[in-house]
């Protein structure tokens, strides 16, 4: 993936991302809110995707496939993810993977 570093503190790009993030889950049927303040973009969302993440997993693993899809995640570039990081739940990463990957996208 590339650096999206730079990008991380350019809140016209991080509400953008927000943006598409409300515009992707809400696809499903599923409520995602910002509040504008983009000092804290990244925690926001994570905390309100998260639980959804874990509830398809849990209820409807056609709609998480449906999810990775829509938003450009190859089942390749979950697997690495979840190699590289041992330490966080299969949500987490996956949650990781659909911001940062919406971030790309806006860029």
């Amino acid at each position: 993936m590339t650096d999206i570093t730079p990008y991380l503190n350019e809140p016209a790009i991080l509400n953008a991302t927000a943006q598409q993030v409300i515009k992707d889950f809400g696809m499903l049927g599923m409520e995602i809110n910002f509040s504008g303040y983009t000092g804290n973009t990244y925690v926001e969302l994570f905390a309100q995707i998260l639980p959804h993440i874990e509830h398809l997993l849990k209820t409807n693993t056609e709609n998480f496939y449906s999810l990775l899809y829509r938003i450009d995640l190859s089942e390749t570039q979950v697997k690495k993810a979840v190699e590289q990081n041992n330490n966080l739940s299969f949500a987490e990463i996956v949650t990781d993977l659909i911001l940062k990957r919406e971030l790309l996208k806006v860029v």
